[in-house]
C-alpha cells in the first residue's frame, strides 16, 4: 500500500484493516533549485483552483491584498491578480522561486476536513519549499502542518478566522533569513533523489509478494 502522507496511510488501514506492506511516498518536488540567491518579489502563489474553491476569511484575504499579489500557475483562481499560464516545469519552478510565499488553502468538498485534504502534500508545497519560498497552510492541513512545523519553513494559519494573520505574516518577513537557513538544512527531504528511488525500487517487491 502507498500513501502520499503517513497520516493517509494510518487512515486506510484503519479503514481496510488489511494487513499489507505500506511505503509513504508524497509529491516530491522533481528537481534541486539552488538556494544561494533569494530575490524574492511581493507575491504569493496560490495554490488550488478549477474544481477546488480557496478557503480564506474575506478580511483577511482583503489584508493580504493590500500587501501582495496573488498569482495562479496554469489554473483558474479567482482570488489571483494574476494567472500565469502553464509554464514547463523547470521555468514553473524558476517563476516559483521569486513569490515571497506560497498559499495552500484549496478545499475540494463542503466538509473543511475531508481527508483527502487534510491529509495531502500537493506537488506545490514541495515544490515552494524546494524553490526557496515559504508556505502558508491552513492549520485543517494536518500532514503539511506536521511538516512545516517540524522543519519550520512555513506559516501555519486558521485562514477562516485569524485576525493576526497579516501580522504574523509581516513577522515571518523579519525571519526571512532563519527560514532559509532551515530551509536549507532539510531541502534533501523535499527533492526525488536517488535514495528515494531506491526505497521505492526495494517495496516492489516486497507488495508482489505479500
Amino acid at each position: 500500500m502507498i500513501g502520499v502522507s503517513e497520516e493517509a496511510l494510518r487512515m486506510m488501514l484503519e479503514k481496510t484493516m488489511i494487513d499489507k506492506p505500506k511505503l509513504c511516498l508524497p509529491n516530491y518536488a522533481a528537481t534541486r533549485v539552488s538556494l544561494k540567491t533569494c530575490v524574492k518579489n511581493a507575491e504569493i502563489a496560490v495554490v488550488g483552483g478549477t474544481h477546488r474553491k480557496i478557503s480564506i476569511d474575506s478580511s483577511l484575504l482583503n489584508e493580504i491584498k493590500r500587501n501582495y499579489k496573488l498569482i495562479s500557475f496554469g489554473t483558474t483562481c479567482n482570488i489571483a491578480d494574476e494567472q500565469i499560464p502553464f509554464l514547463e516545469y523547470d521555468f514553473m519552478m524558476d517563476r516559483l522561486s521569486k513569490a515571497r510565499f506560497t498559499l495552500l488553502a484549496f478545499q475540494s468538498r463542503t466538509d473543511p476536513q475531508y481527508a483527502n485534504d487534510i491529509y495531502s502534500l500537493p506537488n506545490k508545497f514541495y515544490d515552494s519549499l524546494t524553490a526557496g519560498t515559504r508556505v502558508i497552510i491552513g492549520k485543517r492541513f494536518v500532514s503539511m502542518k506536521k511538516i512545516v512545523e517540524e522543519t519550520q519553513t512555513g506559516i501555519v494559519l486558521n485562514l477562516l478566522e485569524e485576525p493576526k494573520g497579516p501580522s504574523l505574516i509581516q513577522n515571518a518577513l523579519e525571519s526571512y533569513d532563519c527560514y532559509l537557513d532551515n530551509l536549507r538544512a532539510n531541502h534533501d527531504k523535499f527533492v526525488w533523489d536517488n535514495s528515494k528511488e531506491d526505497d521505492f525500487v526495494d517495496f516492489i517487491p516486497a507488495i508482489l509478494n505479500s
